[in-house]
């Protein structure tokens, strides 16, 4: 038996054999070598790669900038989606974007005035039951004011639907004047 070209290989096992010969007489030579990895985050071909991404309801897509972080999310995509509600979720959707690691500071507020908490701007002094239910994010590198847009827009997407978001904070990075950064409005000193 001759070997099939690609576009009979693709005709069902029930094929006729008239199906077989306009296969074969076809002109359109198809390459399915690439369908094959279809549904691989990590082989998959990158012009496929929306098409995965909107199958398994990634969050944040528009957002990543390169492949590799694409495929990330992508393979991220599933235990976020299990852990969704949760710090954990938050974390591993910031990381998977590219900002590094961030450390998640809940319950803002609840501080008093009777010396037991330093008064550094980070801890607003509002009472406890009107700001449980919030949550800070410091990164450990600053990002712009346009990342921080789309962090703000991206966060509730993850964290618990009861949960508000206060800032994103990188004080502890915060821009310097040693020419580093650009003063053209791009970025904040210390919060976004």
């Amino acid at each position: 038996m001759p070997s099939l070209t690609p576009s009979q290989r693709l005709l069902p096992p029930n094929r006729m054999p008239l199906e077989l010969a306009l296969a074969g007489a076809s002109p359109l030579q198809l390459d399915t070598d690439g369908l094959r990895h279809l549904w691989t985050a990590m082989l998959c071909l990158a012009p496929l790669l929306p098409w995965l991404s909107w199958t398994l309801s990634v969050e944040a897509w528009q957002d990543a900038r390169s492949d590799d972080a694409k495929r990330a999310l992508i393979l991220n995509s599933i235990e976020i989606h299990r852990h969704k509600g949760t710090p954990w979720a938050i974390r591993l959707l910031i990381r998977s974007l590219g900002f590094g690691e961030v450390d998640i500071i809940e319950r803002i507020g609840g501080r008093t005035h009777d010396g037991t908490f330093r008064r550094n701007g980070v801890y607003p002094h509002a009472s406890l039951a009107s700001s449980w239910a919030t949550y800070m994010v410091a990164l450990q590198r600053p990002i712009t004011n346009a990342q921080a847009e789309r962090l703000r827009k991206l966060l509730p997407s993850v964290a618990p639907a009861r949960c508000h978001l206060v800032a994103l904070r990188y004080a502890s990075v915060a821009n310097s004047h040693n020419g580093a950064t650009r003063r053209d409005g791009a970025y904040n000193h210390g919060s976004a």
